[in-house]
């Protein structure tokens, strides 16, 4: 029997065509990562890249039209082509934790776990994201934006695969 997630816990997986070395490298090293990760339409630019527990990955993500918004990780967990885990949060340009500029709701820090298997050549990913330290009525709109994280979470992995090929 497979494991259900909470409704308080997002869930999406993806295929790709190409071995776990490829797709953990696109995770593992900045000039990759910087290519790949973030909404549609946004570029991202990479101020620091720290892949290990303990460290952070700090980034803008620029749209066509609007300001800059700011991201990081606080990376707990690396098992290289196997899991990472971090806690992600919108961020200021020195890398401190700062409210999502859409709500006030949203969590102001959401725990997300990669994992990456390997079948028949191809690498099997799933991420796992839940909210982490919330408040009753943050884990409600976390809960909410769900069919968006869908959406966004699926242009990320999206851009991921055009960037494997």
């Amino acid at each position: 029997m497979s494991e259900r997630p909470s409704k308080s816990e997002f869930r999406i997986s993806r295929r790709f065509a190409q071995p776990l070395a490829r797709v953990w490298q696109a995770w593992s090293t900045a000039e990759q990562f910087q290519m790949w990760w973030g909404p549609k339409g946004c570029r991202i630019d990479l101020r620091h890249f720290e892949l290990r527990p303990g460290g952070f990955v700090h980034y803008a993500m620029n749209f066509p039209q609007g300001p800059a918004m700011w991201g990081r990780f606080a990376i707990r967990e690396v098992v290289p082509r196997e899991r990472l885990v971090w806690l992600n949060s919108f961020s200021n340009e020195r890398c401190g934790i700062a409210r999502a500029p859409f709500s006030e709701r949203c969590p102001l820090e959401i725990q997300n776990t990669a994992t990456f298997v390997e079948e028949d050549r191809a690498t099997v990913l799933t991420l796992r994201a839940q909210p982490f330290g919330e408040l009753d009525d943050e884990r409600a709109y976390f809960e909410e934006l769900q069919p968006s994280m869908n959406e966004g979470y699926g242009g990320t992995l999206d851009a991921l695969e055009a960037h494997l090929k």
